[in-house]
């Protein structure tokens, strides 16, 4: 009887009931009948207050925010079991009580939404649960935002920088969150940036941080296409890093894919093209002008000229000749649908990029495909594979005279490019800078296949148990080929080469994870273990003496003479353990504990594992009635944090006595064999990372104002070091764990949603970091660590250009301090032998004369300060997005224009000259011949703090209505990109980001950035795309 009398209605519709059961509800209807007739005649106003409603049927339709149907949608009278399914067109009927004034409707990786009956058919317009990143992927696991005790960036698709030549997550994440340094080295087609999250940590190791995607710890992370990225999470602090242990010292970025949209099968396709200019084209001497200064340079030496009156003076412009306008392709297909119980995602697409500079580009092919099933209540899988092939020409460009764009800016303008027949024009026996862009092969082949697979199965109630498992096959190649038409390959009758790499990765991973409630605790606790093991394998071969130059590096059999193979193998091997304890008293008050124990290859026997423990509280203030009596705040909480990492990225067999080959040739024959190759040490393993994190996130007005803030201290201790041995251990070094490193930081996040209506939105985010770095101690016999440049000529050897030593940070620039140039008449004591002309260098250190010692520090080539400033606005269709990045507080050592003054750039036009241009700062034969200082000075240490406007784009959305003559497309988005349109510097050089030390070698990266010289032009974009969706 109460269940008739109560309420809250009920559907007494007869389904699936036992034949007791109907007996029982037909009794009860008699029962409840005669109480309704007896009451009416007692009290008529009770009729208003009984169960016994009206029917009414209420209609609607459930779509996603494209439009799209979503069928299987589950729509539920709110409060009750009844409810009904939306049908394959995303409409539903269901027959409800009159007084039924709510619907809950539900669909899987969707937000469920309340929703008022009223005047039907209803039009319900469901939201995914990823746009507002409320549930965040953190290591093992997920958890929900405002659960969080670390410190963890979360950046969603819409949010990273797309488009263009943004070809890889680097590029895409650089600006868009607080404390992760991303810094584009080279503008080369296909080159992948540099990413430091919170400071370097290492001296002689990578920087780098862990890319985990899909759940799979992967090497090319760093280089997957952003058009398949759901989501990132930025992983900073030690509680949040630790349960990754010795691979978690510098930061871990985890990439959540894209998977199947709501709703029946979607296909969208997206086309883009765009071009590009260089964004500052180098000021260069005529070929008259560059004849007459090394005529008159000649006549001060008292040497003949360099170019006689009988010299045909050409008048060449190799820049120009050498540089072109370049060009984007960029072309995507997707496929992806869900139903209740399964997610489909498969992409392609294809970039292509054709360099601003003769002979470089860059092209490439990806495939994704990633599918989630779950099978009933306790059993879910998913699969996630990925497939890329990549090649391009013509990839180095680093600080050395070997680079394409040395010959480029040092190129005589007096000689012409052709000779009359056509051929290359040589001067002096030597190749011009044209030739030697586009004749040599300089191939680069990239291939990696990767995939892993999922299973997640509640044993019981709470108690889930994970297992996956993945591998990645990787093959890098690069061929090599000079022809026999350029000098060097003429005498050698065409020299070629490649080189083979491969990467084979396979791991495997297994946890249980158990959650329960008491009252007000809340409990989840993990444990797990994996297991990975890496390959590397390579092989070289090159010859020389081709009878032609067809074939170039492919026929490679085909030579006369061949040269040394080289070959190599590395295998690793890691084994962990790992647990996670979660503790949540009243929603108000967190607790995280981790702890990770790593056994690897790599570590000594007497260091074999390592273990990691972290630990975090957080108070959640705003749910404190006292706070919430402030009306001021929509959350508050007070983060703190302490854990240890590591960096196991100390090379394979480091610790070990190894062998290298050593032979030698008597007599035409050679005698080959082994020798050792370094000084063991047992007791080498892992650098270690110690951070203290203090973090606070702010709401205010309903979340419409968000900001974070987190102050945080690292130490690094057991820093890798080579520091030297006696000579009486056959070696000249050892490597050790001796270095620290400490990193002290504040970063801001801040979001805004500054206006919001049904036509217009206006969305607004900052971020701000600042990190200063110091090296505490290296070693009991290492004091100094230096950086020389390259040879900034054929004749000049490189000299130091950074120095570090205890009290600095890596990376700081050491030279001469630039005084000018001595005039006629002066005479400086300092440097007695100088001759009017000469550069002059200021006496540091006060002994009277110019010496070593008087170099000092000039400056920090790394940013002490990042930001990123971003402004969304939606008006009706149309979309603007305005982007700003910049880096502050640095130097760059601008070695491109010390070059230049001595050689073809118009600067070359002040040098100092007796009599004539005597106030000037430029000397009158460059900086190499003097006897004193050096070419390294603080003359060319520039600021290089800079404002980017990184990104402009617009769009317009086709409206629904204008589509409906067509009803298989859902929509179109018309839009126009521009990037790096506009930079706010004082650098005089073409991009003050630049840094030409970019290279494989971690040691040279972290201790030689800062350096200008002959790196890949920067260049803007222009981009017009279209993106078609279709069902």
């Amino acid at each position: 009887m109460k269940l008739l009398t109560q309420k809250k209605p009920r559907d007494f519709r007869i389904n699936n009931l036992s034949s007791k059961e109907i007996k029982l509800t037909i009794l009860s209807l008699l029962v409840f009948t005669f109480q309704a007739s007896a009451s009416s005649s007692i009290n008529s106003a009770y009729k208003n207050n009984t169960s016994i409603y009206f029917e009414k049927t209420v209609k609607g339709t459930v779509t996603d925010q494209n439009g799209l149907p979503l069928p299987g949608a589950n729509v539920v009278v709110k409060g009750s079991t009844k409810g009904v399914q939306t049908d394959v067109d995303g409409s539903f009927v269901i027959t409800v009580a009159d007084n039924v004034t709510k619907l809950v409707v539900s669909y899987i990786g969707m937000e469920d939404q309340e929703v008022t009956v009223g005047s039907t058919p209803l039009k319900i317009v469901m939201k995914e649960v990823g746009q507002k990143l409320e549930e965040v992927v953190i290591g093992y696991g997920k958890a929900k935002k405002k659960d969080l005790t670390g410190s963890v960036s979360s950046i969603g698709k819409e949010n990273l920088n797309l488009g263009g030549t943004i070809a890889n997550v680097g590029q895409a994440l650089q600006g868009r969150a607080s404390g992760v340094q991303v810094q584009q080295n080279s503008y080369a087609p296909g080159s992948t940036p540099s990413v430091v999250i919170r400071g370097g940590n290492s001296i002689n190791t990578s920087n780098a941080p862990l890319y985990v995607v899909d759940g799979f710890i992967t090497s090319t992370g760093a280089s997957i296409s952003p058009n398949d990225i759901e989501n990132i999470q930025i992983l900073k602090d030690a509680s949040s890093t630790a349960i990754y242990g010795a691979r978690g010292g510098n930061g871990v970025i985890i990439i959540t894919t894209k998977k199947g949209k709501s709703g029946k099968m979607q296909v969208e396709a997206e086309i883009s093209d765009g071009f590009q200019n260089i964004i500052k084209e180098p000021s260069l001497l005529n070929g008259q002008q560059y004849a007459d200064i090394q005529n008159a340079i000649a006549k001060e030496n008292g040497r003949p000229p360099v170019f006689p009156a009988s010299f045909p003076i050409a008048n060449t412009n190799w820049f120009e000749a050498a540089t072109r306008p370049g060009e984007v392709l960029n072309r995507t297909i997707t496929f992806s649908g869900s139903d209740k119980t399964s997610k489909f995602f498969l992409s392609g697409n294809y970039l292509k990029q054709t360099g601003s500079i003769e002979n470089t580009d860059f092209k490439r092919y990806t495939v994704r495909m990633g599918g989630e099933k779950r099978f009933n209540d306790k059993l879910n899988m998913g699969t996630n594979v990925y497939g890329a092939a990549s090649e391009g020409n013509n990839s180095d460009f680093g600080d050395n005279i070997l680079s394409p764009m040395f010959s480029i800016q040092t190129a005589i303008p007096s000689i012409p490019i052709y000779n009359p027949d056509g051929s290359f024009y040589k001067y002096q026996g030597k190749d011009n800078a044209l030739a030697l862009l586009v004749l040599p092969t300089d191939h680069t082949i990239n291939r990696v296949v990767n995939g892993n697979m999922f299973l997640d199965y509640e044993i019981i109630k709470g108690l889930t148990y994970h297992f996956g498992a993945g591998a990645e096959w990787q093959e890098n190649i690069q061929g090599k080929y000079t022809p026999s038409t350029l000098v060097a390959g003429a005498a050698l009758k065409g020299s070629g080469s490649e080189e083979n790499k491969t990467y084979f990765r396979w791991s495997t991973e297994q946890y249980l994870t158990y959650k329960f409630n008491i009252k007000e605790h809340s409990v989840s606790a993990m444990i797990g273990t994996s297991n990975q093991k890496d390959t590397f394998e390579r092989v070289r071969a090159a010859g020389t003496g081709f009878s032609n130059d067809i074939l170039t590096y492919y026929k490679l059999e085909a030579a006369k003479v061949y040269l040394r193979p080289e070959t190599e193998k590395t295998e690793t091997k890691l084994t962990s353990y790992f647990g996670r304890l979660n503790y949540s008293f009243n929603d108000k008050y967190l607790a995280s504990f981790t702890i990770r124990k790593d056994g690897s290859s790599r570590f000594g026997p007497n260091n074999k594992f390592g273990i990691f423990p972290s630990g975090a509280i957080a108070w959640k203030m705003s749910n404190e009635t006292f706070i919430q009596n402030l009306n001021t705040f929509s959350d508050l909480k007070l983060r703190v944090s302490y854990g240890i990492t590591g960096n196991d990225g100390i090379g394979d067999y480091q610790y070990m006595p190894r062998l290298k080959p050593w032979g030698v040739t008597i007599s035409d024959v050679f005698a080959g064999g082994n020798e050792p190759e370094n000084l063991a040490n047992p007791d080498l393993k892992w650098e270690e990372t110690a951070q203290t994190d203090i973090g606070l996130d702010m709401g205010f007005f309903n979340d419409k104002l968000t900001a974070t803030i987190d102050v945080y201290k690292k130490r690094t201790t057991d820093a890798l070091l080579n520091i030297p041995v006696g000579g009486w251990w056959g070696f000249g070094t050892q490597r050790i764990n001796s270095g620290v490193i400490d990193n002290k930081g504040i970063e801001l996040g801040i979001t805004t949603t500054n206006f919001k209506t049904d036509k217009f939105l206006w969305t607004t985010s900052l971020n701000v970091a600042y990190n200063k770095q110091e090296i505490v101690a290296l070693a009991d016999n290492v004091k100094i660590i230096s950086t020389n440049t390259s040879n900034p000529s054929g004749t000049v050897s490189g000299q130091e250009f950074t120095r570090l030593e205890p009290g600095k940070e890596m990376g700081v620039l050491y030279g001469y301090k630039y005084a000018g140039v001595i005039k006629t008449g002066e005479t400086y004591a300092a440097q007695p032998l100088s001759v009017p002309g000469d550069p002059k260098y200021e006496d540091v250190n006060g002994d009277g004369k110019i010496t070593a010692d008087d170099r000092t520090y000039l400056g920090n080539s790394t940013p002490h300060y990042t930001a990123g400033f971003n402004n969304d606005f939606k008006y009706g269709n149309f979309d603007l997005n305005i982007f700003f990045q910049g880096a502050f507080d640095y130097s760059v050592y601008n070695m491109t224009r010390m070059v230049g003054e001595s050689t073809t750039s118009t600067d070359a036009l002040n040098r100092w000259v007796a009599g004539t241009n005597e106030n000037t700062d430029i000397p009158r034969d460059g900086y190499y011949k003097s006897t004193y200082g050096s070419y390294v000075n603080s003359k060319f240490v520039e600021e290089a703090s800079y404002l980017r406007l990184k990104n402009l784009s617009i769009g317009y959305t086709i409206p629904e209505s204008a589509l409906k003559t067509a009803k298989f497309i859902d929509s179109i988005r018309l839009y126009a990109i521009g990037q790096n349109l506009l930079t706010i510097t004082n650098y005089s050089g073409n991009d003050p980001e630049v840094n030409g030390h970019y290279t494989s070698d971690a040691t040279k990266q972290n201790l030689g950035g800062g350096i200008d010289f002959n790196s890949f032009p920067a260049s803007r974009t222009f981009i017009l795309g279209i993106k078609v969706a279709i069902h």
